[in-house]
């Protein structure tokens, strides 16, 4: 009997979580959702990608900008949490001392598309902003 019950709860569980996954909530064909992960490193003190237009704004600041000499903003429709996901750069800024930077992805499609921004130092080192993703449902 324990086993049954646990078969039909497991069987309920799944049907109940699958029509709740994105896409099937009837979103409009236009609508962008936008999460933010926690920030890796400490330097960073937001990251928050949006929709504008037909285009993804990232917008970042930065919690100090010692020794920052530029940033390269990348993107992956992998999941990034993937150690072998591919990030594509999308652009790349100098440090001018600000405490908050933009940039805009100009090369967006449908699905998930994930952000980072990746701070370089004059040492050489870097480190990586946490991860914001956008979902873009269509691209009207």
């Amino acid at each position: 009997m324990k086993a049954h019950f646990t078969i039909f709860a497991t069987t309920a569980l799944l049907f109940a979580t699958a029509w709740t996954s994105p896409g099937y909530n009837n979103e409009p064909a236009d609508v962008a959702t936008v999460s933010v992960t926690k920030i890796q490193d400490a330097g960073f003190s937001f990251l928050r990608a949006h929709r504008q237009g037909k285009n993804i704004l990232a917008s970042w600041g930065l919690t100090s900008g010692d020794g920052i000499i530029g940033f390269q903003v990348q993107k992956t429709y992998e999941d990034p949490t993937d150690p072998y996901a591919y990030w594509e750069d999308v652009s790349a800024l100098p440090c001018s001392g600000n405490r908050s930077y933009n940039a805009t992805d100009n090369n967006v499609y449908p699905g998930y598309s994930n952000y980072r921004v990746v701070a370089l130092k004059a040492d050489g080192s870097s480190f990586v902003s946490g991860i914001a993703t956008v979902r873009i449902v269509s691209r009207n």
